[in-house]
């Protein structure tokens, strides 16, 4: 990966962390991520508009369909990541939510005939990473079961995982197709910022269908919204992403840009200790040991 790349992902993992500090603070329902996603579109909807119409009206219709698709992976990572965090540890949900879609994105470049891209030394580097996140959840060694895993909590993050794996491989072949539309005059910069705008879009209709649902609805009940947090949280989703699309147009797999992005796994777990009363445990200070080394492998492979 290239040092503008590196740096691209390094500023975008350390915004990933912060707002999914401001999300489990605010005790987050997929109304709560609606309300954040609708904020980051109308919010980047007029610098669109302004600096980037050539681009909107070259855009195809296979482009369109890639936008739905993946403001619906959005919606399922927003609905698993909230009631993740309803019931469980940030300390722990957070890098098992990060580091699964790792496994699932090797899985798609094998099935693409992509796998080449990726060097053995960031494929153990990979491995690392989502062995590392499985000590996470434990308080002590002795409390090693797969019971520990099979819960609600691990249920949703895992769905939420699986959804960030469906994104970022889309994200990938649109931003690609986007670049090569003619005549738009922008950046890969600006290209980047322009498709996830258009994402936080998508994700917000299909979040808004989702809350018709009587479930969500009644969640809402009785539940003050967060309003200043759900600003933050949906400008920092925005800048989180755009960060990631402009250095996925750096790299030789999208594979690479995930991996390195789990550098957000430690300080999310830094995060839940220090600022939301969690504890450290041995368990957890091994796990994260094992996903910094993972990540080393990745960067250096």
């Amino acid at each position: 990966m290239s040092g503008l790349s590196l740096l691209l992902v390094l500023l975008s993992a350390i915004a990933h962390a912060s707002w999914n500090l401001a999300g489990k603070k605010a005790s987050p329902t997929l109304g709560y991520f609606c309300l954040a996603s609708w904020w980051g579109f109308l919010l980047g909807l007029p610098l669109v508009l302004g600096l980037a119409w050539p681009l909107l009206t070259a855009l195809t219709l296979e482009i369109w369909g890639w936008l739905l698709l993946t403001g619906l992976c959005q919606c399922l990572y927003l609905w698993g990541l909230a009631r993740a965090y309803q019931q469980g540890e940030l300390s722990a949900l957070y890098p098992l939510i990060r580091s699964s879609p790792l496994i699932l994105l090797l899985l798609g470049s094998l099935l693409l005939g992509t796998a080449e891209r990726i060097s053995t030394q960031a494929v153990v580097g990979i491995v690392l990473i989502v062995g590392g996140c499985f000590f996470l959840p434990m308080q002590r060694f002795s409390d090693w079961h797969w019971r520990n895993y099979l819960n609600q909590a691990t249920l949703f993050a895992l769905l939420a995982a699986s959804a960030t794996a469906g994104y970022s491989l889309v994200d990938d072949i649109a931003t690609r197709a986007m670049r090569q539309l003619p005549g738009h005059g922008l950046s890969d910069g600006g290209i980047a910022l322009v498709y996830v705008v258009l994402q936080a879009g998508t994700a917000s209709l299909w979040t808004s269908l989702a809350m018709l649902l009587p479930s969500e609805r009644a969640q809402l009940r009785g539940q003050p919204m967060a309003w200043r947090s759900s600003v933050f949280t949906g400008v920092m989703m925005l800048v989180t992403y755009a960060l990631v699309v402009w250095a996925m147009a750096y790299a030789s797999d999208v594979s690479y840009v995930v991996a390195l992005r789990q550098v957000s796994i430690p300080l999310g777990v830094g995060l839940g200790i220090a600022l939301l009363g969690e504890r450290m445990t041995l368990p957890k200070l091994l796990g994260v040991s094992i996903v910094v080394g993972g990540l080393v492998l990745v960067v250096l492979g």
